[in-house]
């Protein structure tokens, strides 16, 4: 039996060094309308996470991708699902849109990411990007 997981993209302005991290404002639903999340969603069956990845970005950013490396761990989701993250970039030439699943794009300072108003869900995971970020590789 097929059991989807979550995968969301931590979207920085460079993967090789990074200094800006993107906050996608949430749109519905009503509850966490206005919240910012890392954009992605649930694979389907016989999808692998980075393909999920790329066409969720596809479908809510209308976007490509470069996929890094992804984050140490799974992180519980809403529903009760598991969420990978990927460290990503837009490819290039790339020009972000919103669709229906967002009101904006933010970028922030990766030195300052509570300056946006984040999903619960979302804040340990922008807090393990943080260090991550400040790890050396």
């Amino acid at each position: 039996m097929f059991t989807p997981i979550v995968v969301a993209a931590a979207i920085v302005d460079n993967l090789t060094e990074p200094k800006k991290i993107l906050g996608a404002q949430r749109s519905y639903p009503e509850k966490w309308r206005g919240f910012f999340e890392f954009p992605g969603g649930k694979t389907e069956a016989g999808e692998t996470p980075e393909e999920t990845l790329r066409r969720e970005i596809l479908e809510e950013l209308h976007a490509e991708i470069r996929i890094g490396r992804q984050l140490a761990g799974t992180w519980p989701a809403h529903g009760g699902y598991e969420m990978l993250v990927f460290l990503a970039e837009f490819a290039p030439g790339a020009k972000p849109q919103v669709g229906e699943a967002h009101l904006g794009l933010e970028w922030i300072e990766i030195s300052n990411p509570q300056q946006l108003r984040w999903l619960p869900a979302d804040g340990p995971i922008l807090e393990a990007i943080v260090t991550h970020l400040k790890t050396p590789q």
